[in-house]
């Protein structure tokens, strides 16, 4: 036996509850008319069988939004044109069988009403339930503007990723106004008298167009010692699609550091990877780990990511699974030294780009451990040049500013490893390159990195 579920039952219930009210109320309002059980007995049953037909029962009035509340009111309408031509045809049999249609016009309006006040308070009933249920975050949205309203609307999705106890606004017009019940306190720079007041646990930076001064001065004004502080990405990153909770995250070195990023011609780069078999050593490192996402992005034939570390190339593979759906993706765990199985690999797939990331690169360590330095960044390189050389691949080696007039041993592994390449590139009809990378912001290690743990 199909039974309906609880809440559905109870929420007929109350609009026939409802139904007879609004019927008895449309009586008082309405001189003359009788109060009789068969005329309010169809034309509620025709509301709510409209109610039913249009799917409003169907919704979850916790999770609604204001495009759920239209059907209410479509079947009002279609309840009373249905009534209004049942009373005219009844009206050639008897007159005082069913109310007028004036009376049955009164009677949906104040039923629509009805129903949806109903579906109001029941959406704010189970509001507060599902907040009391999940999470006690409590956010502060900085930036009154579209993109803190879309975020807005998303914690109202999501409650258990937390709740928006109101925004701040430079904008006076704004200041002590309401969006969806919640209150603009005041101006970005209360931003600590108002955490401290409202007991806030999580501030969001929801201004995408902020320059990096701005979001200098905004970080200025929070202590985040006391508050963890986000931001949504800048704007040419989400004007594809609307603001979601997935476009939070912490804040990085580049929101405020007020360089112009180096735009680069990423159509031609693609054409030159498109459709390609492009393998990348060193898969798993900061490094490797963008080329391989970027290269992912130009629609490979195969991207083959080869590491020593099967942690970090499980990761990389995985992200990379589900960023890219339809990439064709291999991994590879295999020590860049190890000749054999490299040769093995360059017979099987016959690579058309290569790009070498994997090394040592950390300048202390490397003073400590040089065989290790010269093993990797300097007999690995050329192993890898020698089967690039023989197949006449491409392949694009990734080394360091360190290695002009190198003063340490990392850079002088990593010059001759250059010196290496240079040399093949000489007899063969591969084609090589190198590039020299300076020091890598956000890159595993980076001073960057260890200052953001020691805050």
């Amino acid at each position: 036996m199909i039974l309906f579920p609880k809440p559905r039952v109870i929420l007929v219930f109350f609009d026939v509850i409802l139904l007879g009210a609004v019927y008895y109320l449309t009586g008082l309002l309405s001189p003359g008319h009788a109060y009789f059980f068969l005329p309010a007995l169809i034309f509620g049953g025709l509301y709510i069988i409209a109610l039913h037909t249009a799917g409003a029962y169907n919704t979850i009035w916790g999770y609604a939004t204001l495009s759920e509340l239209l059907p209410v009111i479509y079947s009002g309408i279609a309840a009373c044109t249905a009534g209004c031509l049942l009373s005219v045809f009844s009206a050639s049999f008897s007159e005082h069988l069913f109310p007028d249609a004036a009376r049955l016009i009164y009677f949906y309006i104040l039923a629509v009403i009805a129903a949806l006040t109903s579906r109001i308070i029941w959406y704010s009933l189970q509001r507060l339930n599902i907040q009391k249920k999940h999470s006690a975050k409590r956010i502060l949205i900085l930036g009154a503007g579209t993109a803190g309203v879309g975020l807005l609307n998303e914690f109202e999705q999501h409650p258990e990723f937390g709740t928006v106890i109101g925004f701040l606004d430079n904008d006076p017009g704004k200041i002590g106004r309401n969006i969806h019940g919640c209150p603009i306190f005041g101006r970005i720079d209360h931003v600590m008298e108002i955490t401290a007041k409202h007991r806030i646990d999580e501030i969001i930076i929801a201004i995408p167009r902020a320059s990096s001064r701005e979001m200098r001065n905004f970080l200025r004004s929070i202590d985040i010692k006391k508050v963890r502080v986000r931001t949504l990405p800048a704007i040419f990153e989400i004007l594809e699609s609307k603001v979601s909770l997935g476009f939070i995250r912490d804040i990085e070195i580049t929101d405020i550091l007020g360089r112009k990023e180096v735009k680069v011609d990423l159509k031609s780069i693609s054409a030159f990877l498109h459709n390609k078999k492009i393998l990348v050593t060193g898969a798993g490192g900061s490094i490797g780990s963008e080329i391989c996402r970027q290269a992912a992005a130009a629609e490979p034939a195969k991207l083959y990511i080869l590491g020593r570390g099967e942690n970090s190339i499980f990761e990389i593979k995985n992200e990379l699974s589900e960023r890219f759906p339809g990439l064709a993706l291999a991994d590879i765990i295999c020590d860049i030294t190890d000749y054999r199985r490299l040769e093995h690999f360059f017979h099987a797939h016959s690579f058309d780009i290569i790009f070498h990331a994997a090394a040592h690169k950390h300048v202390p360590l490397m003073e400590k451990n040089p065989s290790e330095a010269f093993r990797v960044n300097t007999i690995g390189t050329w192993r890898l040049a020698r089967l690039a050389a023989r197949d006449a691949a491409t392949l694009i080696m990734i080394s360091t500013d360190k290695a002009v007039r190198p003063s340490s041993i990392m850079g002088a592994s990593k010059r001759l490893g250059e010196l290496v390449i240079g040399s093949l590139a000489a007899i063969s009809r591969a084609n090589f390159a190198i590039v020299r990378f300076g020091n890598v912001l956000g890159s595993r290690g980076s001073v960057v990195n260890i200052f953001k743990e020691q805050i």
